[in-house]
């Protein structure tokens, strides 16, 4: 794993609500399975722009509100 995948798995157990042990787990393995199914499904410019996406879902959470593509 990079560093910038490593960053992202770092801001989602960040941004866990009480930061407890279980919370930080539960987000490190979420991101990992994220990742995960990024590095697999995409390639090239599109894995990066996933990947910067995830990173910014996680670092700036109150914007996503506003980027629900759902």
């Amino acid at each position: 794993m990079n560093t910038f995948e490593q960053s992202i798995i770092e801001a989602a157990q960040d941004a866990t609500p009480n930061n407890t042990d279980a919370e930080r787990e539960a987000a490190r393995i979420a991101a990992t399975q994220a990742v995960a199914d990024i590095m697999t499904r995409l390639r090239g410019l599109e894995r990066t722009l996933a990947l910067a996406e995830l990173l910014d879902s996680y670092t700036n959470p109150e914007d996503n509100d506003d980027n629900d593509h759902d």
